[in-house]
């Protein structure tokens, strides 16, 4: 077995391999680690993002774009998830057994978040307690206590529900608590394709993305938009949305042609410009279904996204995204000796450096707690190996 092998995900039977999905993973992952590196370089700058030194220049509305890779995670996520229920209901494929459906997501995506969870409990142990960055749980007499309710908070998912903050062992976290929300409700929420007519499905699927914005001025607390999948609920409905225009027929590829090809670059720049000031957040779910179409049928992209190395990186996202603040955080000691203390230059540098050795390191991560558990059966054949 080739090292492609290795590091290519495990497809489970019967599950369509898209490469152009995992190649929009690959970007939006760049995208998260641009603003991960941008971040750490603010910090050890001492100066706060708004700060005249840092707030000017490409390079900084570039790499601080780079945030909202996770929103389009979860567009990527509401298109993959919705797929099979949205055959189901159109009689497209067979029923989706909900016990498989949840037993799948437990056995693939369970180990690999306690595997990490449990080397981020004893980094804070040996390291975090030391460099503290949270005084609040390190520096008081009690903060094993804490440590292991923080713990116990990640463990059930929920940092964001009863802290109202990120999570304090792994600050990106926060994003997979959303995840696994729209997990647990995505069999409900497909049931709009249960509708008949086209047309009708495609507005109430619209009307959910518009849900959160009419229901705010309603709700006692804006923590019910921040920590639950409410607030994200728009991401998630384009990726619906998307789905039932790729069901549709409409991803057709004699469409493709180079107009949605310079169209995906003028998303990403008005996402870049619009970011400045604060105006791009009602669009992006909006701009999501235009990405993911341009996926499709921009002629250009679609050859692109398909590279055999962006599909590769976009399988690992999972893994990436979980280790990569920690990577990122703890290498930046090291490579900050090429720094040249020019703000726009240090992030390109620091980016060009920081992203290949945390792609590697995340690679071996990858094989060692990720991969084996992308078998389907890989249960029962731990179970077999335990009673040999």
């Amino acid at each position: 077995m080739n090292l492609q092998s290795h590091l290519s995900r495990v497809m489970s039977k019967g599950r369509d391999f898209v490469p152009q999905i995992d190649g929009l993973r690959c970007l939006a992952i760049t995208a998260v680690l641009a603003y991960h590196v941008r971040a750490t370089i603010v910090w050890h700058y001492g100066v706060p993002f708004d700060n005249p030194v840092v707030a000017d220049g490409m390079a900084n509305w570039v790499f601080g774009a780079g945030c909202k890779g996770v929103e389009f995670f979860f567009a990527i996520s509401g298109f993959i998830l919705c797929l099979p229920f949205a055959r189901q209901h159109l009689g497209q494929s067979e029923p989706v057994q909900l016990k498989a459906y949840y037993l799948r997501r437990l056995t693939r995506l369970e180990p690999p978040y306690l595997i990490q969870l449990a080397i981020f409990s004893f980094v804070a142990c040996l390291v975090f307690r030391h460099e503290p960055a949270h005084p609040e749980l390190y520096q008081q007499p009690d903060w094993l206590a804490r440590l292991l309710q923080h713990f116990g908070a990640s463990l059930f998912y929920g940092s964001g529900l009863v802290y109202h903050a990120y999570p304090t062992l792994n600050v990106v976290l926060w994003s997979l608590e959303i995840e696994v929300q729209f997990y647990l409700l995505a069999p409900l929420l497909a049931r709009v394709f249960r509708l008949t007519s086209a047309p009708a499905r495609r507005l109430t699927i619209i009307g959910l993305m518009l849900l959160p914005a009419a229901v705010a001025p309603l709700l006692p607390a804006w923590a019910w938009l921040d920590w639950t999948l409410l607030g994200k609920l728009p991401f998630f409905m384009a990726g619906f949305l998307f789905g039932e225009l790729y069901l549709g027929g409409h991803m057709n590829p004699k469409g493709r042609n180079h107009f949605w090809d310079f169209l995906f670059i003028a998303i990403v720049v008005f996402i870049v410009w619009s970011g400045r000031f604060g105006l791009d957040y009602p669009f992006l779910p909006w701009l999501a279904v235009f990405i993911l179409t341009a996926a499709f049928r921009g002629k250009f992209l679609h050859w692109l996204l398909g590279q055999r190395l962006l599909t590769i990186i976009g399988g690992m996202c999972y893994t990436i995204y979980m280790y990569h603040w920690l990577l990122i955080s703890g290498l930046y000691h090291v490579t900050k000796k090429i720094s040249t203390h020019i703000y726009g230059l240090d992030l390109v540098l620091q980016f060009a450096v920081l992203s290949v050795i945390v792609l590697t390191l995340c690679s071996v991560l990858f094989v060692l707690f990720e991969r084996p558990f992308m078998q389907r059966d890989w249960p029962q054949k731990f179970w077999n190996w335990l009673t040999r």
